[in-house]
């Protein structure tokens, strides 16, 4: 079956994951209506939401509320498994602290990349380049610890990620930069137009789905997945159909099943709407 000649899925759709910016969020970082309802009324259906993010479960949390997610989360590119309904962490992944120390010494000869560690939910800099929205919004709802060595931030104790923040003209040539260095210790992945992300071996989409599709008993032809970015991949890879939205490049539009509008076609409603609401009454 080719791509956007996808019908009805070969098992119904159980589990519907969604990437957050670019995929449900604007960039108001705020759903519109119609994804809403589609959302809504594939829980009414019996279905699970989840979000997959790169985001910490802090920042998550406000929108797992907005969108109705009734599934845990999906955080850390893969590498946390988080239950709001029970506030516990189910499943958690590090990045050695020996490496993430490597790493920050070879990202200080560029200049132009800002390092940011995540650890414990927090997130930690040397330097504040970007606006306030850009902290508040991207990265944590609460403020960047400003330290003077992000290598002694985590003590003896490994920290959750990097990520290095950048104008967009900088970030494809920061990952292979950074996949060069790192090599098989750790998973690098550009996860936004300005982010070039470090992760634990073990932290993607892909295998966070998995875990969570397990522990819920659903098989993987009936998941969904839904993305718009190269973090995202695996996922879409791994979910028995994997959605790309309209406005990603394409080689990510290649990984994928089917080709949804745009975000600004609110193309996540339009693939719920088509793949899980085909046969009931339309949102």
């Amino acid at each position: 079956m080719t791509q956007n000649d996808a019908g009805l899925p070969p098992a119904p759709i159980k589990l519907i994951a969604v990437d957050l910016d670019g995929t449900v969020l604007g960039h108001d970082q705020v759903a519109t209506p119609r994804v809403l309802a589609a959302l809504r009324a594939a829980v009414a259906r019996g279905v699970r939401i989840t979000i997959a993010t790169g985001r910490n479960v802090p920042t998550t949390r406000r929108f797992a509320e907005m969108l109705g997610v009734n599934a845990p989360v999906v955080c850390g590119q893969g590498g946390e498994l988080y239950d709001f309904a029970t506030d516990q962490t189910l499943s958690i992944l590090r990045l050695d602290r020996e490496l993430a120390c490597e790493i920050v010494q070879f990202a200080a000869a560029h200049p132009h990349w800002h390092t940011i560690l995540y650890h414990d939910n927090e997130i930690y800099i040397q330097r504040k380049i970007f606006s306030d929205q850009f902290y508040g919004k991207l990265l944590s709802s609460m403020e960047p610890h400003l330290v003077a060595d992000l290598c002694h931030v985590a003590g003896d104790t490994d920290p959750d990620k990097l990520i290095f923040a950048m104008n967009a003209e900088y970030t494809a040539e920061a990952v292979t930069l950074l996949r060069e260095f790192v090599g098989h210790r750790a998973i690098v992945v550009q996860s936004h137009a300005m982010f070039a992300e470090v992760n634990p071996l073990g932290a993607h989409k892909g295998a966070g789905l998995a875990r969570l599709a397990e522990s819920l008993g659903i098989q993987q032809e009936e998941v969904m997945a839904i993305g718009d970015q190269e973090s995202d991949l695996t996922m879409r890879a791994w979910a028995g159909l994997g959605v790309a939205m309209g406005q990603a490049s394409d080689m990510v539009k290649q990984s994928a099943r089917w080709i949804a509008p745009s975000l600004d076609e609110d193309g996540a409603a339009v693939a719920i709407e088509r793949f899980v609401l085909n046969g009931f009454d339309q949102v």
